[in-house]
């Protein structure tokens, strides 16, 4: 299964984001979770991270517990930081999924 994080945060916290990102106490990500690519972009508002990752689907709850416990941690030392987590799969998988039942 597919995962997309994003989180966002505004500009005044991209050093304390950085400092707890990099922080040997966060809490790891699990090896059931491969993290496939990653995109920073700024707009006017804030700064959003985005990390694409591949979770081995009989882990998805392993995965979404150490993902809330990272979460957490980062949150609870970030003001402003808001996380998202987006399980899903890709265009081509999910048109097999639906296609066959769609209305002919």
């Amino acid at each position: 299964m597919l995962v997309l994080l994003r989180a966002t945060y505004p500009p005044n916290a991209v050093k304390k984001v950085t400092e707890v990102f990099l922080s040997p106490e966060l809490p790891k990500r699990p090896e059931c979770a491969k993290e496939l690519a990653s995109f920073v972009y700024a707009d006017n508002a804030c700064y959003h991270s985005m990390i694409l990752l591949d979770v081995e689907d009989s882990k998805l709850a392993d995965y979404i517990r150490a993902q809330t416990e990272r979460n957490v941690y980062m949150q609870s030392r970030v003001e402003g930081l808001a996380v998202e987590v987006n399980p899903g799969m890709s265009v081509m998988d999910a048109i097999a999924l639906t296609s066959k039942h769609m209305p002919k």
